[in-house]
Parts: structure tokens; C-alpha cells; sequence
């Protein structure tokens, strides 16, 4: 579930040299159902929103973003 989706973000994050929380819980949550809890497809989504919050110059990702890159991707399969 989304606990499990915040964890392996968390991981995967801290791995790459993050030192804050990035995305929100509601954005996590999202991600989440979003990507129907499939690893390739949360990556795929969190660095299209990481890039995407990183141009808007946002401190963290949040469900609006989130949001907006899973209707631009169109139906996740």
C-alpha cells in the first residue's frame, strides 16, 4: 500500500543523496494509485515529477503535481 510505496521512495531518495523529505504524503499517496503500486512505473512517475517540481523551483512535490504528470502520461497499464 502506500506505506510501502513511502518507504521504498524514502530508500530509493536517500540512496541518490536526499537529505529532506521531497514529496508529500498526499503526493505519496497518490503515486501510489497512480501506478497501481508497480516499482517501474513509480519511478517512472516520481522522476517525471521530481524534474518537473525541480523547474517550478517547488521544495517538495505535492498531489497537484502529481496529478498533472499522471493525466499528461495518460492511462498508466
Amino acid at each position: 500500500g502506500p506505506p510501502d510505496t513511502a518507504e521504498y521512495l524514502q530508500h530509493r531518495l536517500h540512496a541518490a543523496g536526499a537529505t529532506r523529505e521531497l514529496f508529500t504524503s498526499d503526493a505519496i499517496a497518490l503515486l501510489h494509485e497512480a501506478s497501481d503500486g508497480k516499482l517501474r512505473d513509480i519511478d517512472r512517475l516520481a522522476t517525471a515529477a521530481l524534474k518537473s517540481g525541480a523547474k517550478r523551483k517547488l521544495r517538495q512535490v505535492d498531489r497537484g503535481l502529481i496529478a498533472s504528470i499522471a493525466s499528461e502520461d495518460g492511462p498508466i497499464d
